[in-house]
Formats: structure tokens, C-alpha cells, sequence
């Protein structure tokens, strides 16, 4: 495997893509536990942006203005183990170029055969002996039935060309070597809804652009967090941050009335709809 040997001290960027203040408080507590790599300087990242290909880009940019040798983009919405960062960092010095976990999905998609909540990362099949039948991989939604999810009983270390970004371990002249924009959406042009596929055509790219291997470190554990449901019973429940100074303002900011039109509710209708803006 080709890959460049990382300086005595290294420094390693972590990027956060999550444009909102709200992070999801385990994702903290992990993230404040992790064990850094002997002789690696670290800095952390949270990045902005209207949509999760500009706030990877945002990210990226900002670790590589650091100076980043290594760039990790973890998801906020997930628990590591502690070892995490020095496990990553020991498969890249031992000659893994480019390096992911699995994480288990936060849901189920129809179209692909999987099992509910399974841990996804895909590889172009092989032709089998003999079949010289040739087609073009046209993408992950017109030709499924090109690709193999991988089964993570098949070895520790395994090449894949498609993953998602949630734990995702990459050199910064991998980078470098990608056309701008690194990262970019694609919509649907009947629904005009987003596609979410973007970080597995930036792992897609690394391999067939920047000539990189990927690999999947299947040893490593990864949990996918899933988000609160606010149901009726959140008003009663928190009924004293009515008040002001009650309750924690970056989730449910406190805002006083004044004079003028009023909107029933206490605060003014332009105090209303600054709040609905700054959701």
C-alpha cells in the first residue's frame, strides 16, 4: 500500500460537521474521553453550512488551514469507544491509507438488502471466473445490484469503495488531490429532494480520483444515537422555563415581551418570528 509516512508530530484535525449548537450530550461525554494519539497535536472542529456537503467542506478547510496532516470527520450523533483516535491513527501508520468504522444505520432502507439497524459499508462485486460481461456502476440508486454489502465476520481490515463519513480517517493530500468542490448534494429533479449520498461518493472519489485504498476496521465499535421525540406532554413537563433564567436558553430561548402587537402567547409577533428564523 502507498501511503505517506506522517511527520514525528503529526497533527491531526477533527471535524465536527454539525452546523447547530446542540450536539447530543453522550456524543460530548465520548468525545471529551477520547485518548489521544502519543505525539499527535489535536484540535477539534465543528464546522457550518447550509447543508452536510458545506459543512464538511467548511470543516475540512478550516483543519487544513490549521495545518491538519490527518483530517477524522466523527459524527456528532454518535458514542466512541476511548481508544478510538489511537486505533485509527495505528491502522494509518501501519500503511492503511484511508480508514473507517462501521455504524450501525438509524433506520431501515428498502431498496437495499439489509437488515434493519445493520452497520453498512459496500464494494464492487468481482465478475465471477469466466463471466467477462462488462457493465459501468452508474451509482448506488440505478445499479444497486453492482455492489456487495460487506459482511464484517470476513476480517478485521477489509476494501470497500463506499461508506458513509461517520468515522472516516483521511490524509490531507488525499484531499488536495480531489477537483473542488470536495464535497457537493445531489437533488432529485421531480421531488427536488436531497439525495443522501454525499459522503459515500466523497469515500467513491478518494478511491477513483485521489487513487487512495479505503478500508473498513470492522474491530471498531461505534453507537448511533438517535434524537429525542417532543411530545404534548414536553409543556408541562418543562412549564418553569416559561420564566426568565429558567432552563438552558441555547435549546428554548427565553423571550420577554415588550410593547406592541402581541401574538397571544406573551411575546410579540416579530419576537415570534425571530425565534421560528432562528429554528
Amino acid at each position: 500500500m502507498d501511503s505517506v509516512p506522517p511527520p514525528p508530530h503529526g497533527k491531526l484535525g477533527i471535524v465536527l460537521p454539525w452546523s447547530s449548537p446542540f450536539m447530543f450530550s453522550l456524543t460530548v461525554d465520548s468525545l471529551l474521553n477520547l485518548r489521544h494519539p502519543h505525539g499527535i497535536e489535536l484540535r477539534h472542529f465543528r464546522s457550518s453550512g447550509w447543508c452536510p456537503a458545506a459543512r464538511h467542506i467548511n470543516g475540512c478547510a478550516a483543519a487544513m488551514r490549521w495545518g491538519a496532516d490527518l483530517i477524522l470527520i466523527l459524527g456528532t450523533d454518535q458514542v466512541y469507544d476511548e481508544d478510538l483516535l489511537c486505533r485509527l491513527v495505528a491502522r494509518w501508520k501501519e500503511g492503511y491509507e484511508v480508514v473507517s468504522a462501521l455504524v450501525p444505520a438509524r433506520g431501515f432502507v428498502g431498496w437495499q438488502q439489509m437488515q434493519p439497524f445493520q452497520p453498512m459499508a459496500w464494494r464492487l462485486k468481482a465478475n465471477a471466473p469466466g463471466d467477462l460481461t462488462y457493465r459501468v456502476f452508474g451509482g448506488q440508486h440505478d445499479t444497486p445490484d453492482l455492489l456487495e454489502a460487506i459482511d464484517p465476520k470476513a476480517g478485521n481490515m477489509q476494501r470497500i469503495h463506499f461508506i458513509g463519513s461517520g468515522v472516516l480517517l483521511f490524509h490531507r493530500d488525499h484531499l488536495l488531490a480531489l477537483k473542488r468542490p470536495w464535497f457537493s448534494e445531489m437533488v432529485d429533479p421531480l421531488s427536488y429532494n436531497r439525495l443522501a449520498n454525499m459522503d459515500c461518493r466523497f469515500v467513491w472519489r478518494l478511491h477513483h480520483e485521489a487513487h487512495a485504498q479505503v478500508w473498513v476496521d470492522t474491530t471498531i465499535k461505534v453507537k448511533h444515537l438517535h434524537v429525542f421525540p417532543i411530545d404534548e406532554t414536553y409543556s408541562a413537563r418543562f412549564a418553569d422555563w416559561a420564566e426568565p433564567g429558567q432552563g438552558d436558553p441555547t435549546i428554548c430561548r427565553y423571550a420577554a415581551p415588550h410593547d406592541g402587537p402581541t401574538n397571544g402567547a406573551g411575546a410579540s409577533a416579530e419576537s415570534a418570528a425571530d425565534e421560528q428564523v432562528r429554528v
